[in-house]
């Protein structure tokens, strides 16, 4: 796998918190910021490609009919509101 060089800046509470988690699973930072970006990588991937698959399931006539089917009130009901 070709790897490259980015320079990288991050806050310094952050650097410190990924450090440290580094030290704690026994890799680099280097490693730790690679294996991490991967991870949130992938998982974007994967739920960009589920809800590209959901979606070409549906229509938006489907979309719009299953929201005119949950109601019309323009205010939440009593049961609705949460009071602060």
């Amino acid at each position: 796998m070709s790897m490259t060089t980015i320079p990288l800046r991050l806050p310094e509470d952050l650097k410190t918190l990924a450090t440290e988690q580094a030290e704690a699973m026994g890799v680099s930072l280097n490693q730790y910021v690679g294996m991490t970006l991967a991870i949130r990588v992938g998982a974007q991937a994967e739920a960009e490609a589920f809800f590209a698959r959901r979606g070409a399931c549906g229509s938006r006539e489907r979309a719009l009919a299953a929201l005119a089917r949950i109601g019309g009130a323009d205010e939440p009901t009593d049961e609705d509101r949460i009071n602060l």
